[in-house]
C-alpha cells in the first residue's frame, strides 16, 4: 500500500519529494532521521477522514526521494527548508503535526518558531537533546520470542536487534516495512555531515529555550528502553507543558511502532478523533 504519486517541488533550490491524500485541515508528517515518508503513511493514514484532513507526507532532504544539499549544514537549516515547504503548500494556515525521533525534533522547532499556529501534535520518541553524548539513553534488553529466519535484508538485521526489544517474526517484518526502505535510500554522506563535530550542528540553536505555544495540544509516546534518545530527558522537557499527554511504554525501543503496532495506532486513533 502506497500513498500515491510522488510529487516534486523546489524549496530553497532543493528538490523535495512529497505525497498527499485527502482535503481539509493540513496534517504534516515528518519522519525520523534516515527514514522516508511511507514510514508514517503505512502506520497512520487510514485513521483519517479524507474529507476532513489533507495529509502531507514529505521526504526530508537527503532522505527518501528528496535531494541532499550542501546548503543544509545544520538542523536549523533543515528546519528552514521544512518551514518554507509548509508555507508554500499551506501558507498561513493552522496545521497538525506528526513526527518521529528527529522528525519530532523538527516539530518542536516548528512549535517554537510558529507558536500558536500548531494546534495539535503527535510525537513518538522525540529528540530533545541534539548531541548524542549528552542524552540520558537507556539500556535495551532484547526479549527473543522466536528464532528469526532472515532471508531478505540481512544487512539490516543487526540494526533491528540493536534497537528493538521484542525480537519476533512480526517485529522483523514491520521493521522491514517501515524502517528499512528509508535506510536504503538515505544519503549516508549527507547524514554523516549533519552529525559532524560530535553533533554540535545537529541541535537547534534554540534547544535550551524551545517554547511551545499555549494553544498547542500534544500527545507524546516514549519508550522505557530507548537506547537512541532515551525518555528521561523528554519527561523533564515536557513536564512543564500544560497541554501534553505522555505515554511511557515499558517494552519498546526507539521504534515503538515495531513492537506495539496496534497500541500506537490505537493511541493515534484517539488523538485523531479528538482533533
Amino acid at each position: 500500500m502506497m500513498v500515491g504519486e510522488d510529487m516534486k517541488i523546489n524549496i530553497k533550490n532543493i528538490e523535495i519529494n512529497y505525497q498527499e491524500a485527502g482535503r481539509g485541515k493540513p496534517v504534516y508528517f515528518i519522519h525520523g532521521n534516515g527514514l522516508e515518508l511511507n514510514s508514517h503513511y503505512l502506520l497512520y493514514d487510514d485513521l483519517f477522514d479524507d474529507a476532513m484532513y489533507r495529509r502531507i507526507y514529505m521526504d526530508l532532504p537527503g532522505m527518501g526521494e528528496s535531494e541532499a544539499a550542501q546548503s543544509i549544514a545544520t538542523t536549523n537549516d533543515m528546519l528552514d527548508v521544512i518551514m518554507a515547504f509548509i508555507d508554500t503548500l499551506t501558507p498561513k494556515q493552522d496545521i497538525i503535526l506528526f513526527g518521529h525521533s528527529y522528525g519530532a525534533y523538527m516539530c518542536l522547532g516548528l512549535m517554537d518558531r510558529w507558536k500558536n499556529r500548531i494546534t495539535d501534535a503527535f510525537l513518538t520518541c522525540p529528540v530533545v537533546e541534539g548531541q548524542f553524548k549528552a542524552r540520558m539513553r537507556e539500556k535495551l534488553v532484547p526479549v527473543i520470542k522466536e528464532k528469526i529466519h532472515v532471508k531478505d535484508n540481512q544487512d539490516y538485521y543487526d540494526e533491528y536487534t540493536d534497537t528493538t526489544v521484542v525480537i519476533s517474526e512480526d517485529t522483523w517484518r514491520r521493521y522491514q516495512e517501515l524502517i528499512v526502505p528509508g535506510i536504503k535510500k538515505a544519503d549516508k554522506a549527507f547524514m554523516k555531515a549533519l552529525r559532524r563535530d560530535e553533533s554540535v550542528y545537529y541541535q537547534f540553536r534554540c534547544e535550551d529555550v524551545i517554547d511551545i505555544g499555549d494553544r498547542t495540544k500534544l500527545q507524546v509516546i516514549l519508550s522505557k528502553q530507548d537506547n537512541i534518545v532515551g525518555y528521561q530527558d523528554q519527561l523533564s522537557f515536557f513536564n512543564k507543558e500544560a497541554n501534553v499527554s505522555v505515554t511511557l511504554l515499558a517494552n519498546t525501543g526507539h521504534n515503538p511502532m515495531i513492537e506495539e503496532y496496534e497500541l500506537i495506532r490505537a493511541i493515534a486513533g484517539v488523538f485523531v478523533n479528538q482533533l
